[in-house]
């Protein structure tokens, strides 16, 4: 009988409860696209542009471009022959985009 008092007040919050779990069980989604990117560099470009972009490879730096966005959207559409592949069928629209955006975050 005790239980049966607290049903009217818990009942109404069960469907916040439930929105709170399910927003604490997921990331949020730009920290999902981040780690998207993230990975999408490491796997794509990390080879050449080693830690991240922060340090001349194989490729140059990045970190500190001074290129402008639509160049750099340029040349990874583009490639640089012949040691940078082109990805511009490969990587869509916002991918280079979110890949432009990471290289102008590097620190």
């Amino acid at each position: 009988m005790g239980n049966a008092r607290l049903v009217p007040i818990v009942a109404p919050l069960r469907p916040v409860t439930l929105l709170l779990a399910a927003a604490l069980a997921s990331p949020p989604a730009h920290a999902q696209e981040q780690s998207d990117v993230n990975r999408l560099f490491a796997t794509s470009c990390g080879f050449c542009h080693q830690q991240g972009g922060r340090v001349q490879g194989r490729g140059p730096k990045l970190m500190g471009t001074e290129k402008s966005d639509e160049d750099i959207t340029k040349q990874i559409k583009n490639g640089k022959p012949p040691r940078m592949p082109a990805f511009g069928k490969s990587f869509s629209d916002d991918q280079i985009k979110a890949i432009v955006a990471y290289i102008r975050a590097l620190k």
